[in-house]
């Protein structure tokens, strides 16, 4: 069987020992369409990573494909219904540790809240060590507003409540058991946004959060208070988000991405002092890289016994067959 692999990130021997008997093509890097559609020339499964768009094109231009395994939770670079339309298993790896993206939020939450990357560029540039710029603000006592409550936001939840932060939350379908066990609320979004002293957002990407957080939103937040996304870019509104740190309506923005990734410096935040940006890292460590792959060598290898596990959710694919019907 022959299997492709974008964006392996070091892991050809890996690979290599789990798939001793099968024709593997593998890239450190992820590929462009037609680099794709050549190189996955008679593969039955394609094993990507985000950076790896799986669009109709491309499905339709491999008739031997019988998988698509994406090695992260989310699957919005691919259509997803297009390809199961065509007989396509499409897999993900639904959970990696989420304890993982919600560390890399308060990373970026701490660092906006104590000018972190300002007060270390004063002293390393400047070659200055005075305190008086960075006057910071606390988290214990704060109120936190988490949109989005699954895997990700709920380790959220359990981190703000152990800062000593107050908690409430928005989602669509509420985790009543995880509000009492965490002692939070869940709200409306538009009192969630009044009420926070930070919002994190951890929803997914779909046709009703694609923007969801705009000008509107943003300015129904707490004077001064701070923004952090570290779930998709575009559920945030950049050019709203620039315009209310310029105004010094929001005191500062903390992201792990941005709209368009490919291209980051066509982001409005790029030259915001107010903003601290990664890139996309929030999933990135070690240990969490090796779960992926492990997870992702598992899902490739039940395809193989004829029960394919890690399948996308199938309130998904009902969900964006209503949409486009």
């Amino acid at each position: 069987m022959k299997i492709l692999f974008t964006e392996v990130m070091g892991a050809k021997d890996k690979l290599r020992d789990a798939f001793p008997d099968d024709e593997l093509v593998m890239f450190d890097e992820p590929l462009e369409k037609d680099e794709l559609i050549h190189e996955a020339a008679g593969a039955s499964v394609l094993s990507v990573f985000i950076r790896t768009p799986m669009d109709r094109d491309v499905i339709d231009s491999l008739p031997d494909l019988r998988m698509i395994n994406t090695r992260s939770v989310g699957f919005d670079h691919i259509d997803v219904e297009h390809a199961l339309g065509k007989g396509i298993a499409v897999t993900h790896v639904a959970e990696y540790g989420p304890h993982v993206v919600a560390e890399h939020a308060f990373c970026l939450m701490l660092a906006c809240a104590r000018d972190l990357v300002e007060a270390d560029r004063s002293v390393k540039e400047d070659k200055r060590f005075d305190f008086h710029p960075f006057r910071g603000v606390e988290l214990r006592g704060k109120v936190l507003g988490v949109l989005g409550t699954g895997k990700i936001g709920s380790e959220v939840v359990r981190i703000g409540r152990g800062f000593g932060m107050k908690v409430v939350a928005f989602d669509m379908y509420p985790n009543e058991a995880l509000a009492r066990e965490h002692a939070f609320s869940y709200r409306p979004l538009d009192e969630v946004l009044r009420a926070s002293d930070f919002v994190s957002v951890h929803l997914p990407l779909t046709d009703d959060t694609r923007g969801l957080i705009g000008r509107e939103a943003l300015q129904k937040m707490k004077k001064d208070s701070i923004l952090i996304n570290a779930a998709r870019g575009p559920i945030v509104d950049e050019d709203a988000l620039r315009e209310a740190l310029n105004s010094g309506h929001l005191r500062a923005a903390g992201v792990d991405v941005i709209a368009d990734e490919s291209d980051p410096g066509s982001s409005p935040l790029i030259d915001s002092e107010r903003a601290i940006i990664t890139p996309h890292i929030g999933f990135f460590t070690a240990e969490a890289v090796d779960r992926m792959l492990g997870h992702s060598i598992d899902i490739i290898q039940s395809f193989r016994s004829g029960t394919v596990t890690g399948r996308v959710p199938v309130e998904y694919v009902t969900a964006s067959a209503a949409r486009s019907g």
